[in-house]
Order: C-alpha cells, then sequence, then structure tokens
C-alpha cells in the first residue's frame, strides 16, 4: 500500500509539473477531435464521449511500458537507443496527418478499433495518439520517477518496482485526462464546435504535427526552462528519497542538502562501472589515484534534463575558474531516457553547455547506484582527503556552494591564490 501511494503521490505531482505543459494543447485537441454531431446514432456519441480515456489510457500503457521496460530491452537489441522516441514522433506526424485527411487516420486506428466496439462512421478511439504520446512524454524527472527509470534501465525490475510505476503513470494520468475530458466535453456541448467539426479534428491535426516537430528540435526544452519548476520542492518535501540505497552511498543520505556550511558526509564512493569517458585525454579514465589531494565535483546530469541545463553553466564557470587552484570536475551522466544513452548526443549537448571538464557516461547506472542518488541535478562536494562535504540537489544555491568551494581550496593549499568569483546569472525559475 506505501509503494502504491507513493507512486500515485509523485505521479500526481508530476502530472501537473510544468513538464507536462507542451502536451496539453496535444491532449485538449485530440480529446475533442472525435465530438459527435446532432443525429448521430447513440453508439457513435457514447464513442466520441469515451474518446479521451482511451487517449489517455493509450499514453499510460506507453509510458509505462517505455519507463519501466524501454531501456532494458533497447540495450538487448542492436538499434539506435533514441528508437523508440523517433518512433513515436514519426507516429505523432502520420496522426496529425490522419487528422487532416479522415481516410489516413481510418488506416491508423484500424488496429485499435477492436477495443472498442464502435460504429464504422466513427473516426477512431484515439488509442493510438495516446501511444504515441506516452512514447515521447518526457515529464519531469523526481526521486520517485528516478527510482522507476533505474531499475528499469539495469533490469532489476521487480513486484514493488511494477507497482510503482503503474501507480505512478496513474497519478500522471489523473491531470492529463482531467484535461483531456474537458476539451472533449467543450466540443460535444459547444455549438460551434460542433458545426466545425471538420475544423476542430483539422486544429487537431496541424497541433499534433507541430509538436512532433518542436520534439524534433527540442523546443520544449525553451518553454521549460522559463516556467518556474513549482513542483520541485513538493516532491522533496512530501516524498523525499525513493532511490536505491548501497552500502557506500548510505551516509551521505543523511547529508542535509543545500546546506551553508560544510558537513560531515563521509567517503566519497567510488567512481566506477563508467562507459565512456569524454574530454579526457584519449579518453583514459579518471581513477582515485589521478584525483587525489584535489578538491572535487561530482554532478550527475542527464542532457535532455532541464533543470541540468540551469545548473550546469555555474559548475562549467566553477572548472574553468579554480581548476588551476586545484579543482577536479567530473559530471556522471547518468541517463534519463533511453535515447540519452547515446553518446554523440552527450558530445553535442557538452558542446552546446561549453562542458570542458570530464564527463564520465553511466549509462548502466553503476556509479549513480554507488552514491545512492536520486536526483538530476546532483552535486557532491568532495574535500582532498576524499571526505563528501557538501550534498546540492536540485537548481539553486550556487553562491552558497562556490563559498564552500574557495573553502575547501584553503583547506587543501593555504597559499593557494583564489580568483575573483564567477558571475553567472542564477537562472532557477521562481514565482517572484
Amino acid at each position: 500500500m506505501s509503494v502504491l501511494l507513493l507512486g500515485l503521490l509523485g505521479g500526481l505531482i508530476t502530472g501537473i509539473s510544468p513538464c507536462v505543459l507542451p502536451v496539453l494543447p496535444v491532449v485538449f485537441l485530440t480529446a475533442g477531435a472525435g465530438a459527435s454531431r446532432p443525429g448521430d446514432a447513440p453508439e457513435v456519441i457514447q464513442a466520441a464521449r469515451s474518446r479521451p480515456y482511451w487517449v489517455i489510457g493509450g499514453l499510460l500503457v506507453s509510458f509505462t511500458f517505455v519507463t519501466l521496460a524501454g531501456s532494458s530491452l533497447l540495450a538487448l537489441l542492436p538499434i539506435p537507443q533514441d528508437t523508440i522516441r523517433w518512433i513515436g514522433i514519426a507516429a505523432l506526424l502520420l496522426i496529425g496527418l490522419g487528422l487532416l485527411v479522415p481516410p489516413v487516420q481510418r488506416v491508423i486506428e484500424r488496429p485499435f478499433q477492436r477495443l472498442l466496439r464502435r460504429a464504422p462512421e466513427n473516426t477512431g478511439n484515439g488509442f493510438g495518439t495516446g501511444l504515441a504520446l506516452g512514447a515521447v512524454f518526457v515529464p519531469c524527472a523526481g526521486p520517485v520517477l528516478a527510482a522507476i527509470i533505474v531499475a528499469g534501465a539495469t533490469g532489476t525490475i521487480g513486484a514493488d518496482t511494477a507497482l510503482l510505476a503503474l501507480s505512478f503513470a496513474v497519478g500522471v494520468a489523473i491531470p492529463l485526462l482531467a484535461f483531456a475530458i474537458a476539451g472533449n466535453r467543450v466540443a460535444q456541448r459547444v455549438r460551434g464546435f460542433r458545426r466545425r467539426e471538420r475544423g476542430i479534428r483539422a486544429l487537431a491535426g496541424v497541433a499534433t504535427i507541430l509538436f512532433a516537430g518542436a520534439l524534433i528540435v527540442d523546443a520544449p526544452q525553451a518553454l521549460q526552462s522559463i516556467i518556474p519548476d513549482y513542483t520541485a520542492s513538493i516532491q522533496k518535501s512530501l516524498i523525499g528519497d525513493a532511490g536505491q540505497t548501497s552500502p557506500e552511498g548510505e551516509s551521505l543520505s543523511g547529508c542535509l542538502s543545500g546546506a551553508a556550511e560544510l558537513q560531515n558526509c563521509g567517503p566519497a564512493p567510488e567512481i566506477t562501472g563508467i562507459t565512456t569517458w569524454l574530454n579526457t585525454p584519449g579518453g583514459e579514465p579518471l581513477t582515485a589515484e589521478t584525483i587525489a589531494g584535489t578538491v572535487t565535483i561530482v554532478d550527475f546530469w542527464t542532457f535532455d534534463c532541464i533543470n541540468c541545463r540551469r545548473a550546469i553553466p555555474h559548475v562549467a564557470a566553477w572548472y574553468d575558474a579554480y581548476h588551476d587552484a586545484g579543482l577536479q570536475t567530473i559530471g556522471v551522466h547518468s541517463p534519463e531516457y533511453p535515447f540519452e544513452r547515446e553518446v554523440a548526443g552527450v558530445k553535442s549537448a557538452a558542446a552546446d553547455l561549453g562542458i570542458h571538464y570530464p564527463i564520465a557516461v553511466d549509462n548502466d547506472f553503476t556509479t549513480w547506484d554507488s552514491f545512492s542518488n536520486s536526483y538530476w541535478p546532483a552535486l557532491y562536494l568532495i574535500d582532498a582527503q576524499g571526505q563528501v562535504r557538501h550534498v546540492a540537489y536540485g537548481e539553486g544555491a550556487y553562491d552558497e556552494t562556490e563559498e564552500l568551494i574557495r573553502e575547501l581550496l584553503v583547506h587543501a593549499d593555504p597559499d593557494v591564490d583564489l580568483p575573483p568569483r564567477t558571475d553567472v546569472p542564477d537562472l532557477t525559475a521562481t514565482w517572484w
């Protein structure tokens, strides 16, 4: 019961987060695209009214599958890790075309017609649209979703994880279903909508195609970057740390995130199981010996995480400013979704973000588990003796973190000549 409630609560919070905003217009319009008209048969009217449930049902099914098992299955196949994402985008483009050209939609929806008894003249139940949306739906990843993703990617799926994933998906689906029902009710009840049913379908098709195009160029990231993530603090306070705990990282869980003073959090866990190293000479790995005696930042990130993209300029500026004074920085890239496992994507994002420090590609989540991490982004500040002295989950508190970096550098070398403090704007989104 506790697992069920945890997943449901995490999903509900995620379902009202800014990360769902890009899909809302598509959900609203496609749920109302099959509105019935006066004089339609009762079964057609009933099918039109049930369309929101099938759209969200399809989203729930595919999102749960991709989140829980997508990474594990893709790892077994000799195909690119972003295959599911591109299939979802292609399906959205095709569905958008189908909404513009009804004969195309009838062909698309034919495999799903058996899921619902309906009149032949109805325009499809929307289940296929939901499946495509679920394959490309990338919500904000709090600790609950992070735990599910890591279990799915590492193949450690048990009954509790499956229940957590399903309840999380249901929680996410509830707000989306309310929005879909609203779109359907508007289309059913507003007389002008019923008279212009073909026009509404065409508008839904255009919105779907535009959404697919936006995904291709990663436009939703730009939208999310300017909208406050008003659910992050709620997830932390109500849900806490839902990740796994390893013997190495167990002591880190007792450290207060974002503390203004240095803490004694215990020995730094190992950076291990790395599949690829970037930004190191010859791609050689960093070892405990090569970073011994240095103040080190270990920063967990993933390239499609908007919170990470807002935090990384600060981490990169600290590395550029303090590296010559004895600061080492390691960006541990642990992928949130299968398409983020592609090393080419990591390289491209690193170039875009100005990352010059070493990157450890942690596709198997070995280092993630070593640190018992549960967040993107997550920063661990380690002193020259190898002890973790500061942790920071999520965005913000950059001035405090930089002050602690400077303090540890002076501890490591009292004669160090520190440069001026960095001056990177804090782009953490807030309501004020």
